[in-house]
């Protein structure tokens, strides 16, 4: 696409990014570095302030584009009049992850589109924990009216350090329509660098650190190192809380979801040997009351990891991508994209390899 800009965000690296950007003899390519490294969530409101297009989305170092995304996102931003446009993600996870699913894909088997109100689908999203299916800037593609209006409001557009939920609640303060595609657009990478990777295994300490070092805002109180994903929706939103000057996080995500995610990550916690004190002062900063009792949080029997295996099973389409050879994202992209053209998706496609592929995802 001749109107496409891509917009790539040096953050003071070490490598080589600066000669492979210019290898690359292409006018829609920009390249902006910083000086000195810059906290995510600057480094994000900088690449927002840089950009020109009218429609904006970021992907990661390790993360990927399929090649026909971006006519399909500017022919479903034109058609039917939204605001933001999410899709099903699919997932690559890098050879040097540190987990067993290194060099794996999983695709995701849904087809079709559909045009969600925002607002209402916030909510409940702590039932799910998947804010990528909500209007997302990051894996996800946005107006530039609409983050413009969060700006505004809120002063800037990134106001806590979980910079993609944190673009997702901002968006759905203003309860704009967005699309979403059950077929990928983006290829969600996962490698050793990855700070989600490091956060919650797969990834080097090293990299967890200079993330912290480099967060200028940091957590709430209680939320430092937590062990669950709900538990940074939950700081997520309640920064939002304050940033929009709401009376509670109940304006957001369902109080009662609130309490039931807290508990989880209290006793989840407890079952670790943390500091209960400090888990405690979760529920202070969310702005409800701490629960009196304490559990350690049970362990996930065989039956429920199975069942968890299975409908991720029925959902996405695993793939051994190591055993083809595969070694990067551009290599993932292409074998996926070909995957897709033919519609390899079902669970009838190839199923000997699929079971393999699970069973080695899963051990």
């Amino acid at each position: 696409m001749a109107e496409m800009e891509i917009l790539v965000l040096d953050n003071a690296s070490r490598d080589n990014t600066t000669e492979v950007v210019q290898s690359f003899d292409d006018p829609r390519i920009r390249y902006v570095r910083s000086d000195r490294r810059l906290s995510m969530r600057d480094n994000f409101e900088k690449g927002i302030r840089e950009s020109r297009g009218k429609i904006l989305g970021f992907i990661g170092d390790d993360d990927g584009i399929f090649p026909f995304a971006p006519e399909q996102i500017v022919e479903a931003f034109s058609t039917h009049g939204i605001e933001a446009l999410s899709a099903a993600r699919a997932h690559y996870a890098w050879p040097d992850l540190l987990l067993s699913r290194r060099g794996m894909a999983l695709l995701p088997r849904g087809r079709g589109f559909e045009v969600r109100t925002s607002r209402a689908a916030l909510r409940p999203l702590l039932k799910t924990d998947d804010y990528y299916r909500l209007p997302c800037i990051y894996h996800g593609f946005v107006a530039r009216s609409a983050v413009d209006r969060v700006i505004a409001r809120q002063g800037r557009f990134f106001v806590s350090s979980i910079v993609d939920c944190a673009s997702t609640i901002a968006l759905c303060l203003d309860d704009i329509r967005f699309g979403f595609s059950h077929s990928p657009l983006v290829i969600n990478g996962g490698s050793r660098r990855s700070n989600g990777a490091s956060q919650f295994g797969g990834g080097s300490e090293a990299e967890q650190a200079n993330w912290k070092v480099e967060d200028d805002l940091g957590y709430l109180p209680g939320f430092d190192d937590a062990l669950t994903v709900g538990a940074l929706i939950v700081e997520t939103a309640a920064r939002s809380v304050q940033a929009n000057h709401l009376p509670s996080i109940d304006a957001l995500i369902d109080i009662e979801d609130v309490r039931a995610t807290l508990n989880e990550e209290l006793a989840r916690r407890v079952a670790a040997g943390r500091s209960v004190e400090e888990a405690l002062a979760m529920f202070t900063s969310a702005g409800i009351e701490a629960p009196q009792e304490r559990q350690a949080a049970p362990r996930a029997g065989k039956m429920a990891r199975i069942g968890k295996l299975i409908t991720s099973f029925s959902r996405q389409r695993p793939v051994d991508l190591l055993k083809q050879g595969v070694g990067d994202v551009a290599g993932a992209a292409e074998v996926l994209t070909g995957m897709l053209a033919a519609g390899q998706t079902g669970l009838l496609s190839q199923p000997v390899a699929q079971a393999r592929a699970a069973l080695r995802i899963g051990r």
